[in-house]
């Protein structure tokens, strides 16, 4: 996939980011043909753009206690949405939220650690919550693709 507004070697820098964050500058420079300080500050106009927006690595939340990954679709009156999209995204188990289309409906993804943890969840945060309407809950039973959500 080409982008448009970033040159070639930009696009090559992403996609060595993207495979591997930790990739020194040094690197990436001998893989590209090109010095130290010219892909440090390739990169640091990547970030002044809103291109790139942040380095950040990847854990196994099964190897930390959080096996139970769930995805809710919470529906919520549409003057509480703020509110309520608010209120989850400072949950310390909320990965995601968005704000879907439709009727006035949060997508949220959480990683929790058992099933009376996603009881609790589910009745002491969510339902807590004024303006929620209605919860759909999704366990997941298994992943077959997380990415970064583009791959070059």
């Amino acid at each position: 996939m080409e982008l448009p507004n970033i040159d070639q070697v930009d696009q090559e820098i992403i996609r060595m980011l993207l495979d591997n964050g930790r990739m020194s500058y040094s690197r990436i420079g001998e893989l590209l043909n090109l010095s130290r300080v010219a892909i440090q500050k390739r990169v640091e106009a990547l970030v002044q753009a809103g291109i790139i927006e942040n380095f950040t690595i990847r854990v196994n939340a099964t190897k930390l206690g959080q096996s139970v990954p769930v995805f809710f679709e919470v529906e919520v009156e549409p003057r509480h949405a703020e509110s309520v999209g608010n209120a989850l995204a400072e949950e310390p188990n909320v990965v995601s939220i968005y704000q879907m289309t439709g009727p006035s409906t949060l997508h949220m993804h959480a990683l929790l650690k058992n099933e009376p943890d996603l009881e609790h969840f589910l009745y002491k945060k969510i339902y807590a919550l004024e303006g929620v309407v209605r919860v759909e809950t999704h366990l997941t039973i298994r992943r077959f693709k997380q990415g970064t959500g583009l791959e070059l």
